[in-house]
């Protein structure tokens, strides 16, 4: 069931998102070598907590599975859900993608980056260009009576003009009061089993995750860490934004150039 947000669930909404937009700015800044993932998974929740939130991820159940981490970190080929293990250690060139959920007197808001560490291929900047293209295309048709599938062709659009590929069966969805919300919205169009028309109200996570390869993933033996199938690395931008009458307000905050 889709939940529709008020004008004072809208209060609660942002306050959430503008902790986990400023957790994103506190990972910009350690994205360094030699920085292992586990410092960058222990300051994110620290600070969150500081700021009176509460990480949406840390002890976030899927299929019996707990999530022991507070944010992912993803690197390179690993396209969502990779962990922030102390062995991970930032090392130029890489891609880095951090994605940070907060909940804050019960609204939950949720957002992701890529950021590039050193001197990576001009492919994979222009792969990074594309997919928050695509982020921005998708939330730009976003309305009342537009469709789900809308935002689909719109990710899946930008992405195959510039001859890359959204990851299959990885989608958005709504956000709120819960962290994972009714609708589920496909970044591939092959995912597309159904539609539906998006709603003054609607709160949701856009997230495009591009794979410079094909759009096949599998999930890694820890059961969390999905990653692209041929080894091609891949990038994810989200926002969590707000359905309004005349379009939407994104509730989240583009953090480049910090």
């Amino acid at each position: 069931m889709v939940i529709l947000k008020n004008e004072l669930d809208l209060l609660g909404l942002r306050e959430a998102a503008r902790i986990a937009s400023d957790a994103l700015r506190l990972a910009a800044g350690m994205i360094k070598e030699g920085v292992s993932a586990k410092e960058i998974d222990d300051a994110l929740r620290d600070f969150i907590f500081s700021r009176g939130g509460r990480p949406s991820f840390l002890n976030y159940e899927v299929d019996g599975k707990l999530y022991r981490y507070s944010v992912c970190v993803s690197i390179n080929d690993e396209i969502v859900h990779g962990l922030p293990l102390r062995t991970k250690v930032l090392k130029a060139p890489m891609l880095v993608k951090i994605d940070v959920g907060v909940e804050k007197d019960g609204y939950h808001a949720d957002t992701a980056w890529t950021f590039a560490l050193g001197d990576v291929p001009e492919r994979v900047r222009l792969l990074m260009r594309a997919t928050k293209e695509a982020l921005y295309r998708a939330i730009s048709v976003i309305r009342p009576k537009a469709r789900i599938s809308d935002i689909t062709f719109a990710i899946h659009g930008v992405a195959r003009r510039y001859g890359f590929y959204p990851a299959e069966t990885l989608t958005g969805h709504g956000v709120g009061l819960e962290l994972h919300e009714e609708p589920v919205i496909p970044n591939n169009p092959n995912d597309l089993d159904q539609d539906g028309f998006i709603r003054k109200g609607m709160t949701l996570a856009i997230e495009p995750m591009i794979n410079m390869g094909s759009e096949k993933v599998e999930t890694l033996e820890d059961g969390w860490t999905i990653v692209t199938a041929d080894g091609s690395w891949s990038a994810h931008y989200e926002h969590t934004l707000y359905v309004a009458d005349g379009g939407v307000e994104i509730l989240t905050e583009d953090i480049d150039g910090y």
